[in-house]
This record gives C-alpha cells, structure tokens and sequence, in this order.
C-alpha cells in the first residue's frame, strides 16, 4: 500500500492534478493487466509507450498515475504524479519499499552461471524460509524493481539476480536492492560491446558492492582470477570465499560424475548430488550450499533441495531425446557459458554421436571474431562427432573447428530452417545433442524440432 505523498516522497515527482490523499494497493506497469486500485506507472519501452494507454487504464479503475510527458486526463478523481523519468520512478518506488523490510537481501551478479546459481540458492533457502526471487530472467532496470514490489511482510529473505549489458547498469540496481549479501559468479567475456574489456566487466559487476558496509558480506569465486584480486583490495566489507581449485572457505572436493549423468562431490565431511553432469554446476551448488549454511539451513536440507533441483529451461537443462540426451542451452551464450556447455557434452554419456549446434554470440564487440574463432578451437579438440553453426560469426567457429578436427562432419548454416535440415540428416536416436547460442538467434526452435522429431521421441 502507497500513499501519494509516498510515491511523491520516493520519486521527488510533482503532483500535477488530481487528490493529494489517495491510496494505491500495487504497482503496474502493464496496461493490459492493471487493476482497479493500483498506480499505474506509464514506462516507455522499445516497443509501446504506457503514456499512450492512459485512457484505457483510467477506464479499468486507476485512480493515480506516474508519468513524465504531459498527459490530459479529463477525470478530477484521478491523481497524475509527473517525474522526469518513469523507469527510475519505478525503481524509487521499488526501493522506498524495500527499505520498509529489515529481512536479508541477497543479490547476484556474474558472467555465466547467474539464473541456474539463484535459483539453486532459492532452492535452498526455501527449505527454512519464505523467499522472494525474481521470476525467470526479471534481472534488469524493469525485472528487479518489479520483484521487489512483491515483497510481503511473510517473506523472510529475498534472492535477486543482477544483470547488466552496459556501464550504470548494476550500480542503479544495487541503489534499489540495498543487499546485505552480494554473490558473484564470475568474470568472462560478456557483453563487451559496452563494457569493452575484461576490467570493464569486472567494474560494472562489481558495482554491486558500491553500497556494502562492515556489516554486510560479498561471497566470491575463489578460482577466479579477477574476482579474487578484486577481493583482495582493501574492502569495508566482509569476504568469503568458495571454489575447487583455490583455497577456500566452502571448497568442494572429491568431484565425481556418475555414469556421464549425475555429479558428486564433496564439502567438508558432507556429500552432495547434482542431478547434472556439467562441472560448472559445481560452481553453483557449492555457492547455494554455502548460503544455505551462512544462513542457517540444515545441511540434510541443503543436501535435499540440491538433490531434487531441476534445472531452468534453456540453461544446461539435460532432458531426454529418445534413447539419448538433449542438452538445452539456449538461452543465451557468451564465451564462459560456451566452454561450460562444452564441458558439459563431453561428459555425458553416450554410444552414438556428440553433436554441438552453435550459434553466434552477440553483443562482443571489437574481440567478437577472435572469440569465435577461440571458440571454435575449443570445440575441435573436444571430441564432438558433428558441428552445426548457426550465423555469420559461429560460421567461423565452423571453419576454426573444422581445422582442428578433420574428422568431424562440419556444416555452416545462415539461418536455423536450414541447420534443421541437416541436423534431420546427421541426428540418429541416441545421440547426446548440444543447442546453444544467443538469445537472439532463436536457438530454442531448433530444440523444439528436435524434441518433436520421431527419432528424438522413439
């Protein structure tokens, strides 16, 4: 519940016309599903623009409004905040909000890895407490205000995942989540269109912290390089550490797959089971475990809620495909995340063929044709039977594999109508089949055909 001198209080908007006493019970930012009694923020977006629906969302009932162009509105009951931008309003209101709460935030950010390790560190907290978390990939300016929004006085402890594609980004999200707990994946090359290097990666993720006291606690991935330099700077807050290699303070050991399917290892005295076979999940599991016992989760628990997770659709998701696998990563694709997904078909089991369906990876800028052809390297010395690219650049992930590895059957595709064709062509029931590549490429229609062919069924 806001009123509108809260919402005027937040967003240091102006109230243009209407009551100064109303009262909202939620926040939308969709025309199409708002509700009698809720504010209705009018946002610009790529697409539609919210100020162009306010007529119809007055007719549904809306009573008060945020926008920052000038609208008439003919109704005197209707309550019209004016603010300079709507999308910083939304996250001002998101973090009035958010500060009503004494409960812990914890917040995660990384190059690769970030929705499979919150949704595993949910998984786990969800054993003790109520959480909140953002649904899917709601990690943006839009995605985590939203969630924040929802944040009940039953909630206990809320997990948000932090992305970013451009420098501002984090810092703006760490201002409206005030977390008391920041998580961090890794570092790699991702999204260096904008962030241009490596260090500029490392900077805008580790933005995350720009607001962490004394009192608050930044967990980093003790293998990798740039975070454990980043770490080792002279910080207000406190640090700890996990990883495989390097010493740390949650370090799993004894890493076992089991039949090229499920994953063990171990974490102090204690064994856990990954229904997975990629390595990096270790990664993840080992962070969610050890923010399961940061926050007091009985370890059997813990043990449990790994045990039994099921992975999100399109990031490493194993699924079967007739008498053999599917690895369905097609969500998105960076250089880290190729090599994990790489790493993962190497491991799995199978008899019959290894096939990697590559897509471009978007958003690399300068270093994008150097990372394809890196890229292509790697996947011709990982045992892959059949490489089929998808675009112009995985095309010279195609010809650097193909130099690599003169064995495998090679096909450079421009479109995915026609790496389907081959793909009908090279599949045999039993094959282990990776998809993988930017979320532009549509990669998740070439998983659909699969899974609906008769030879990925029989």
């Amino acid at each position: 519940m806001f009123t509108i001198k809260e919402i005027l209080e937040a967003t240091k908007g102006t109230l243009a016309q209407g009551p100064a006493r109303a009262q909202v019970r939620s926040v939308c930012i969709d025309s199409r599903i708002v509700k009698k009694g809720e504010l209705f923020i009018a946002i610009k977006g790529e697409v539609f623009d919210g100020h162009d629906f306010v007529d119809a969302v007055i007719a549904k009932g809306v009573r008060v409004l945020v926008v920052q162009k000038s609208v008439e509105v003919k109704d005197p009951r209707v309550s019209v905040i004016r603010v300079k931008d709507t999308v910083r309003a939304l996250g001002d209101i998101a973090r009035f909000h958010r500060l009503r709460f004494k409960i812990p935030v914890i917040a995660l950010t990384g190059s690769a890895g970030k929705t499979t390790t919150k949704e595993m560190i949910a998984a786990v907290l969800s054993r003790k407490y109520k959480v909140l978390k953002n649904e899917g990939t709601q990690n943006n300016h839009i995605g985590v205000p939203l969630t924040l929004l929802k944040l009940k006085a039953w909630h206990k402890i809320v997990v948000l995942e932090c992305g970013t594609n451009q420098p501002g980004d984090i810092v703006w999200l760490a201002d409206v989540a005030r977390p008391g707990t920041a998580v961090f994946t890794n570092i790699g090359e991702s999204h260096l269109e904008k962030l241009k290097t490596i260090n500029g990666v490392l900077k805008e993720k580790w933005a995350l912290t720009s607001l962490m006291g004394p009192r608050d606690t930044v967990i980093i991935n003790a293998d990798d390089a740039l975070l454990s330099r980043q770490a080792r700077k002279n910080n207000d807050f406190k640090v700890i550490t996990y990883g495989v290699k390097a010493k740390a303070r949650w370090r799993a050991l004894d890493i076992h797959v089991h039949s090229g399917r499920n994953l063990s290892f171990r974490l102090g005295q204690k064994i856990i089971e990954l229904n997975s076979c990629g390595v990096n999940n270790v990664y993840n599991a080992l962070v969610a475990a050890g923010c399961g016992l940061f926050f007091k989760v009985p370890f059997k628990d813990i043990v449990q809620a790994l045990k039994s997770f099921e992975f999100p659709q399109g990031r490493g998701q194993i699924v079967r495909l007739g008498k053999g696998w599917l690895i369905n990563d097609t969500y998105n694709a960076n250089p880290v995340s190729m090599r994990s997904a790489l790493q993962t078909l190497q491991a799995i089991e199978t008899r019959r063929q290894r096939i990697f369906i590559a897509a471009d990876m978007l958003e690399l800028g300068s270093r994008s044709r150097t990372l394809h052809q890196a890229a292509g390297l790697a996947i011709g010395t990982a045992g892959v039977d059949v490489l089929i690219t998808v675009g112009p650049l995985a095309g010279l992930m195609a010809a650097y594999a193909g130099r690599r590895d003169k064995k495998m059957q090679v096909f450079a595709c421009r479109d995915v109508e026609s790496a389907q064709k081959y793909l009908a062509k090279v599949f045999y029931n039993g094959d282990a089949v990776l998809i993988k590549g930017s979320r532009r490429m549509r990669m998740e229609q070439v998983a659909e055909f699969l899974l609906a062919s008769p030879k990925g069924s029989g």
